[in-house]
């Protein structure tokens, strides 16, 4: 029994070790902004961090003008997108969604 936990354990630190070393030369840096117009809120924000592994969330703003604080993200629909869908997205330039309440985008 000590030499099977002795192997498993081998392996475990061979594995982890070679994520660790994969890390940072993997890092992505730009992704497709997904199509999320139309969408709820929360579904976008959702998929927005899905495809790009949380690294990017986007920044929000209510399609009248008015300066709402979109706290719960299911009470919002996505009314327009900045950029297209396709088009790349990063950290430094996180997508722009336009948000109003349901039935609310013009």
């Amino acid at each position: 029994m000590n030499k099977r936990a002795t192997g498993l354990g081998a392996a475990t630190l061979l594995i982890a070790g070679s994520i660790v070393l994969a890390g940072p030369a993997a890092a992505q840096t730009s992704w497709a902004m997904p199509d999320v117009e139309g969408a709820i809120l929360q579904e976008a924000h959702d998929d927005i961090a899905s495809a790009t592994g949380g690294a990017v969330l986007p920044e929000t703003t209510a399609a009248d003008g008015t300066p709402y604080e979109q706290i719960n993200l299911t009470n919002w629909v996505v009314c327009a997108q900045s950029p297209s869908a396709g088009e790349e997205i990063s950290v430094e330039s996180p997508p722009e969604l336009e948000v109003a309440r349901p039935n609310g985008c013009e």
